[in-house]
């Protein structure tokens, strides 16, 4: 054992470094990247973001800093829009800012600010690589996913990579100049809306497929997340019955999840009629209206999924109190994909647009040794949901929360990659507005009024 305490010392910033720390950054004195053409001083464009809402978002010509350590540089090919950062883009629904105080709010890590590329990640060509990267190498096609996958740090030795420490608030650091010469950072330290990405190699995985980029990029984010629920999460088993909350991209891809896994019935509940419709055609069974349901909803999903009621042939208990909460039949998993409106849809509305109906749904519907997974993310500060003490600590549902739906990215990813590749993910279907990168904030507007399923920006 060295017992040198500058040993000692210099061995802890090596471990701190293996999971984000500065000496990443690509700064002054590491040594240059292996790469294709320039790298340190190109000119490229990309969407960046100094606040919340469309005055502080624009399109601009960035200069490349130089790279190094494990950084990777990535030429972008394709982009998912999720609902998620429509946040940054349009602002919330009474047009200001997240609440920093309020109990969800999340670690202020980063000033809010600051000049940032946004984008929850995408797909592309590896350009250049620092000399410590061992991933991947120049030339290799990459899905740069929003939650990474260290292998190192507290939560991937325990096999929840989908929390990555690596990932959701950590320090982020400068990749491009402006014109002015102001520091440009990249959001998660990967920012996406962009004609180049500068990620740490725990943040790309590499895909050997023939699979077109828009289809691989479905997976970078909310096709990712949907399928981690129903295939990494909780992993639905043939023959069991599955309901999901919410028919955006993340819910309709738990349900292709769920039918691909072997699920008996598939149930989506949607307001909006196209997404009902869009379900049925990929893998759902049922697919109901919440608001033609009203306070039938539940119910009817419970009795739809319901069993034999001879307990000593396999059966459930029927018996129920009059609210029928604590009736003993429902769905095996139920998936909430549903979140909050940001803003008011310019089509069907759902009953609840804070989204605490729903969750208070899924628990309901959730029968005892049944599977609740949530995905849902960025509610307001101050939203608060409570359930029945006693259904709480005592009514064994085992809820299961995640960030990026519980998928492992260098896991799992490339899995998620083969199904396309075998047809039994039907990622294409999925994709309903394709647009060039400049016109990204039409493509926001196209997800934020809900008029599109998944919109897709086509870099290169």
């Amino acid at each position: 054992m060295d017992s040198n305490p500058s040993t000692a010392v210099s061995r802890r910033n090596i471990l701190r470094t293996a999971v984000g720390g500065a000496a990443f950054a690509g700064q002054a004195g590491l040594a240059p990247a292996q790469k294709t053409g320039t790298v340190a001083g190109r000119k490229f464009k990309a969407w960046v973001s100094t606040g919340f809402g469309p005055d502080t978002t624009r399109f601009e010509e960035l200069t490349l800093l130089p790279i190094g350590g494990r950084q990777v540089l990535v030429r972008t090919e394709a982009s998912q829009c999720c609902y998620t950062m429509t946040v940054r883009i349009f602002g919330t629904q009474d047009g200001g800012r997240p609440d920093p105080l309020g109990p969800q709010a999340p670690v202020q890590v980063n000033d809010p600010n600051q000049p940032t590329i946004q984008g929850h990640g995408g797909v592309g060509i590896v350009e250049a690589i620092g000399p410590e990267v061992h991933r991947v190498q120049v030339g290799d096609r990459v899905i740069v996913p929003v939650t990474p996958q260290c292998g190192v740090c507290y939560n991937c030795l325990r096999g929840r990579a989908d929390r990555c420490q690596t990932g959701v608030n950590v320090k982020t650091f400068p990749v491009a100049t402006r014109s002015n010469g102001d520091q440009v950072f990249g959001f998660l330290n990967i920012g996406g809306l962009a004609e180049l990405m500068v990620a740490y190699e725990e943040s790309v995985v590499p895909v050997f497929t023939k699979v077109s980029p828009e289809e691989l990029a479905t997976l970078h984010c909310v096709s990712g997340c949907g399928l981690g629920t129903t295939m990494t999460l909780a992993p639905v088993e043939p023959g069991s019955n599955v309901a999901v909350w919410g028919g955006g991209p993340v819910g309709l891809s738990a349900v292709q999840g769920a039918r691909i896994m072997g699920a008996d019935r598939v149930v989506l509940v949607e307001p909006i009629r196209a997404r009902r419709e869009m379900a049925l055609k990929i893998g759902a069974t049922h697919a109901f209206d919440p608001n033609a349901e009203g306070d039938n909803l539940v119910p009817k999903i419970k009795d739809l999924c319901a069993g034999t009621d001879r307990p000593f042939a396999g059966g459930q208990n029927h018996l129920a109190n009059r609210a029928r909460f604590a009736e003993n039949i429902g769905p095996d998993y139920v998936i909430e994909a549903v979140g909050y409106d940001r803003a008011k849809p310019k089509v069907e509305a759902g009953p609840d647009p804070s989204g605490m109906l729903p969750l208070h749904q899924v628990w309901q519907c959730c029968p005892m040794g049944g599977h609740i997974c949530t995905t849902g993310s960025g509610y307001p500060a101050q939203a608060i949901v409570g359930f029945p003490a006693t259904q709480w600590t005592n009514g064994s549902r085992t809820h299961h929360s995640s960030q990026y739906g519980g998928t492992n990215s260098m896991r799992d990813l490339p899995r998620y990659v083969r199904l396309i590749e075998s047809g039994r993910f039907d990622a294409k279907t999925m994709i309903t507005g394709r647009y060039p990168l400049e016109k990204t904030i039409d493509a926001y507007r196209e997800v934020i009024d809900r008029t599109t399923v998944m919109a897709m920006i086509m870099v290169s």
